[in-house]
């Protein structure tokens, strides 16, 4: 027998068997038990996240004999055929291989026939993004006229070169990546079944390198399985994929903060001896700094994913310098996705690093800190010290928010740097309640379209944070409400929309600046019950006032200011 690779032996059949795109099953299995199944869908998200498995069980449960609350019973007839390959009725077509006129004009002439042995023809186009303008053209009116017993699948991980007329004539749905506990659950499962010892500390290296994708997890697991004999641990990790452990970034780190130029160039020379991806090194640093910030803001161990109490003292840094050095760093990764020469750019970053104004940093002549072990905690003092997330202040508290209908105060000293020093001033549930009492459907699908153009285009640095948020809640013309899985994530949202390249990125997409809030699930709930209590007593609330975000853009002492001075705004 042939051998399979674990991510085709454990591709999901059913619907129950998908990790993560809750929204999308639901909505996809509601629309089967009541029968209003759509002619054309489009699957967007990035690689390895189920947008093709999704399809093709889709396609098993429209054309099961007996579904079982919308999904696919897998045994009777059509769901065997449909296993086994058995059937012309449902059709793959790579469109990354097969993206001309010639290729569609198949389907053309198939859609004219009827299914010779299910219910509903399904043509599933994978990479849809790669067709030509001619053949989205000629396929456009028999999307758009589809007979009842067709459905179009257009699966893509560019969803913004999909054109308008299909966009308009279609279902979108947006995958999200699985998050840390969805792919700790899946790897934990197969190494089970495959007889792989696997650490703790070695599935969260293979998290971090898959990056929210579930192939890419399961493909490094299996190579680690074959290189490691089925007893995986965390060097093996390091030693194949170039990594270095948490003890030498902190010290990379606490170089760069004394300005060790030698120490420090030795260092680079060093890994780039031993193979260290540079990309990884460069992620894995911020990661580090923003909980390095979370803690700076919390005091709470329990809540950061890379630090424990042992490391997070380890470096000595303010609040101000984190999120400078944060800045730097994540604008280096992204240009080093594009790049060959990655040692390059990592001294960049050292460099651009050292030029830090730090008010607060330590001085060179310190020592630097070293991780030493900690003394037991004591169960009181554990009691004592502990924060729990409920009892942390609001966010307009933590990032000093001072109330909406207060003017944004811009100092009257010129601002040498591009980033806005004073926060932005707005109270966050008025602000809520404005953007739900205007809130508008076509200005939240124009703002997933946003969403979906920020994680492919890998310019746009400012504004990654609001990729990582599930989706939009609410949205009106001057203000958008996002959802996160993270309660940090959205704090650091909050926090990073009162910077100038913010605002100026916003309004080359729209025209104008947007107020943007993020929110937890559970935050959403607890301000859209306050908005529906103050909406059943009559109150009503204006469009959000941009002039504050505008007397922003306005103040601040940058190239582009400089030229609405002298030639007057565009």
């Amino acid at each position: 027998m042939s051998y399979i690779s674990l991510y085709r032996k454990y591709r999901p059949k059913l619907f129950h068997d998908i990790t993560g795109q809750e929204f999308i099953v639901r909505t996809l299995t509601n629309s089967i038990k009541q029968q209003k199944v759509s002619h054309a869908y489009i699957f967007a998200g990035p690689k390895g996240i189920g947008k093709t498995t999704i399809a093709k069980i889709f396609a098993k449960a429209v054309n099961c004999l007996h579904p079982v609350n919308g999904d696919a019973c897998n045994e009777c007839v059509n769901c065997k055929i449909i296993s086994d390959n058995q059937t012309t009725d449902i059709l793959e077509l790579d469109a990354a291989s097969n993206n001309g006129v010639d290729e569609v004009r198949i389907i053309i002439d198939g859609v004219r026939f009827l299914p010779t042995s299910l219910n509903k023809k399904v043509y599933i186009i994978d990479e849809a993004h790669m067709l030509t303008t001619q053949a989205w053209n000629a396929m456009l009116k028999t999307v758009e006229e589809a007979p009842n017993h067709v459905i179009f699948i257009f699966a893509t991980t560019e969803m913004h070169k999909i054109p308008s007329t299909i966009l308009s004539r279609a279902q979108h749905f947006l995958f999200t990546r699985l998050n840390t506990h969805q792919l700790t659950n899946m790897l934990n499962n197969i190494a089970k079944q495959e007889h792989i010892t696997l650490s703790e500390e070695a599935i969260q290296k293979i998290i971090a390198l898959a990056d929210g994708s579930a192939r890419d997890a399961i493909s490094i697991l299996e190579q680690m399985a074959m290189y490691t004999n089925n007893n995986i641990t965390r060097n093996d990790i390091d030693e194949v994929f170039g990594l270095i452990d948490i003890d030498n970034k902190i010290k990379f780190i606490n170089l760069m903060l004394h300005k060790d130029t030698q120490s420090i160039m030795e260092l680079i020379n060093q890994y780039e001896q031993n193979g260290v991806n540079f990309m990884q090194l460069a992620n894995d640093l911020v990661a580090i700094l923003i909980d390095k910030l979370i803690y700076l803001q919390t005091k709470n161990i329990k809540i950061l994913t890379v630090l424990n109490e042992t490391t997070v003292d380890a470096i000595n840094i303010s609040e101000n310098d984190c999120i400078k050095i944060i800045n730097v760093w994540q604008e280096i990764y992204m240009k080093m996705r594009n790049a060959t020469d990655l040692s390059f750019y990592l001294k960049l970053a050292v460099f651009n690093t050292f030029s830090i104004n730090n008010d607060n940093s330590v001085s060179a002549s310190q020592p630097i800190p070293t991780i030493e072990a900690k003394q037991p905690i004591k169960e009181d003092d554990k009691k004592s010290n502990s924060i729990d997330i409920k009892e942390l202040p609001p966010l307009n508290q933590m990032f000093k928010v001072t109330p909406y209908e207060t003017k944004a105060v811009v100092s009257s000293q010129p601002i040498s740097s591009p980033t806005i020093k004073k926060p932005l001033e707005f109270n966050q549930t008025e602000l809520f309640n404005q953007i739900a009492h205007n809130n508008s459907k076509k200005f939240q699908d124009k703002i997933r379209n946003f969403l979906i153009e920020i994680k492919e285009n890998n310019q746009i640095k400012v504004l990654s944070l609001i990729a990582s948020s599930t989706g939009v809640l609410i949205a009106s013309k001057n203000g958008v409400v996002l959802l996160f899985e993270d309660s940090i994530d959205a704090q650091l949202l909050n926090f990073k929309t009162n910077t100038y390249d913010f605002l100026i990125e916003i309004k080359k997409f729209f025209g104008h600046p947007i107020y943007f809030i993020g929110l937890t699930k559970e935050q959403s709930k607890e301000f859209g019950q306050n908005f529906i209590k103050l909406h059943k007593q009559g109150q009503t609330f204006d469009e959000p006032n941009l002039e504050p975000l505008n007397s922003i853009l306005k103040a601040s002492n940058s190239v582009e200011q400089i030229i609405y001075e002298i030639f007057g705004e565009p």
